[in-house]
């Protein structure tokens, strides 16, 4: 890792943003091919002055590694959460997490960054998700650990909106087969329900979450196991949504978290033709 400038605030990273690190791209094996592109996606040339407003926050390399999320990942994404919402009756519950990442992970992406605990402490840079980070392995001397940043989960409905059966998950869903509850995941749908899109509030502003949104609407459209995504938003980001290409559908009947919310949808279109 490298980097000895000290920290700076949204503001000054904006005022003194410059091009970017070279793109970080995993070609692992562990990554089909559509994971390869969105994590180009996310790292690629077009998003440099994106990703020096965050190297101008951290104080170490930025190099992301975007991939999907797994139950294994509950803690982090649980602090991610806390950390994002500041309403806790917006906030994905842990129940609701480990069902949903259990179900149906492939429906999900985090943003990670390889960060060296002893490295960020001497830099004097904190974030919720490093304590509940996994290793990235555990031979590493540094215990480096893979922190997540940003993260997208998401559920399949057989509906066209967001509801709040989509929004619940099954009680017994550990003992129960998938079919036999109304609520929650339906395998056979055409529609993700979008349920969090979260970025740490250090990182806020940055545009890592439009890249994130790019990444994954990239990623549904790739795979062609939705028709398209739909989301519930409060008013005062219907805007934000919009700029991704969601359509405001008007006010939602959904009531989690107290109501207010407005449908959005975004039709995703089959699949590009693979080169043969």
């Amino acid at each position: 890792m490298s980097g000895s400038s000290p920290i700076r605030t949204l503001e000054d990273a904006k005022a003194a943003a410059k091009s970017g690190p070279d793109d970080a791209v995993d070609d692992s094996e562990d990554l089909d091919d559509d994971y390869v592109e969105v994590q180009k996606t996310i790292s690629g040339g077009r998003r440099r002055q994106s990703r020096s407003l965050i190297q101008e926050i951290l104080p170490f390399t930025f190099s992301p590694l975007i991939r999907p999320l797994t139950v294994r990942d509950l803690e982090c994404c649980i602090a991610l959460e806390n950390a994002a919402f500041t309403n806790p009756e917006h906030r994905c519950s842990r129940e609701k997490f480990e069902y949903r990442l259990s179900t149906c992970p492939e429906l999900s992406l985090g943003v990670f960054c390889t960060i060296v605990p002893s490295v960020a402490e001497e830099k004097g840079f904190e974030i919720d998700t490093l304590e509940t980070a996994n290793l990235v392995e555990t031979a590493r001397p540094n215990h480096a650990k893979s922190v997540l940043f940003a993260h997208i989960v998401s559920t399949k409905s057989d509906g066209v909106v967001v509801t709040d059966k989509d929004m619940d998950y099954p009680r017994d869903w550990k003992t129960r087969a998938p079919s036999a509850s109304d609520a929650g995941h339906k395998e056979g749908g055409r529609t993700i329900c979008l349920h969090s899109l979260a970025v740490h509030p250090k990182l806020q502003g940055c545009g890592l979450g439009k890249m994130l949104m790019k990444a994954y609407l990239q990623q549904i459209k790739n795979s062609g196991v939705a028709d398209r995504i739909s989301l519930i938003a409060q008013e005062d980001l219907v805007k934000y949504y919009a700029k991704h290409g969601f359509q405001n559908l008007g006010p939602s009947k959904a009531t989690f978290g107290g109501g207010g919310w407005y449908d959005m949808t975004i039709e995703i279109g089959p699949p590009p033709m693979k080169g043969r």
